[in-house]
């Protein structure tokens, strides 16, 4: 597991230091670097010229990460072109930004058991699950979404050697819909309960917005679902999780100590990167103002991430 990125002269991040977790979830505004952080776990990410902070010649861009079995360094020297990697970790990483319209495609059939970032092979990566765990996701789903009772994957009747999801009807079994029928959080909630049997297990998962298209019930029901993920309590063993959101509802179902706050300053467009301040003694009678509501207490402005807190 990765413990810390420090990061330097990377996209928009002059000069970060970001703790991480078994579930870290970074918030901020807009422009603020989430993404980049992101991108700067991506082992496999090759990092350009272009990438440079402020597009400096003069810089040079270093991605340090903290390991739990090491220290990894990636150095690139944008003046020379060199390109170095020292003690990189070797470490397996998936980023999604599901999309609906993606999630919802019938697939040309091919066996395949690892979602695409977008979500596009969500009826293949479900049928090649097998029937057992098909069972054990439908029943889950069926949980978090009462309208449906079943899930299964069939043959497309629109084209020869595609296939399709149908979702049955909790109330009349003879009722079948197709993905373009059913809502947005039954899709995207499907991708992300087959995310526990991706074989092989992703060591890392990266998520984009992970709050868009659910229901405030829904978002803690995903969280609690990625704690599990996280901890080994489901899967083949545990997954690192980073999220990147700008959802005071989905903040309302964290934990203080898994939420990064990321703050660009308006003076020169550095990012700040700060933590929920458990440990001073003002923080409990402070928290307890805003309900224990981190969402709340985010957009007041105190704890950094939004673009009127204080600089």
């Amino acid at each position: 597991m990765i413990r810390l990125a420090k990061i330097q002269n990377f996209r928009g991040l002059r000069d970060v230091q970001v703790p991480l977790g078994s579930l870290t979830v970074l918030v901020g505004a807009n422009a603020t670097g989430k993404s980049t952080v992101l991108r700067a776990l991506n082992p496999s990410h090759a990092l350009e010229p272009r990438d440079t902070w402020q597009h400096s010649s003069l810089l040079m861009m270093k991605i340090i990460l903290e390991h739990a079995n090491g220290t990894g360094v990636c150095r690139y020297e944008s003046n020379t072109g060199l390109h170095s990697h020292t003690g990189w970790p070797s470490y397996s990483y998936q980023l999604l930004r599901l999309d609906l319209n993606h999630l919802r495609e019938e697939n040309q059939v091919v066996s395949t058991q690892q979602l695409a970032p977008t979500g596009l092979n969500l009826t293949n990566v479900f049928a090649s699950l097998g029937r057992a765990r098909q069972i054990e996701v439908g029943r889950e789903l069926a949980r978090l979404i009462p309208v449906i009772s079943d899930v299964e994957s069939r043959p497309s009747p629109n084209k020869v050697g595609f296939q399709t999801l149908y979702f049955q009807d909790r109330w009349n079994k003879e009722a079948w819909y197709d993905p373009r029928e059913v809502s947005e959080g039954t899709m995207l909630i499907l991708a992300y309960l087959t995310l526990q049997y991706q074989t092989p297990p992703v060591d890392l998962i990266a998520v984009e917005e992970p709050e868009r298209g659910l229901h405030p019930y829904l978002l803690g029901e995903l969280v609690s679902f990625l704690r599990r993920l996280s901890s080994g309590q489901i899967g083949p063993k545990p997954v690192q999780i980073v999220l990147a959101t700008h959802s005071a509802e989905f903040l309302d179902h964290l934990r203080p100590e898994e939420v990064v706050f990321l703050t660009r300053s308006e003076s020169d467009g550095t990012v700040k990167v700060s933590q929920p301040p458990t440990k001073e003694p003002t923080w409990t009678a402070a928290f307890k103002e805003y309900r224990e509501s981190l969402g709340s207490a985010w957009l007041a402005g105190g704890l950094g991430g939004v673009p009127s807190s204080p600089q």
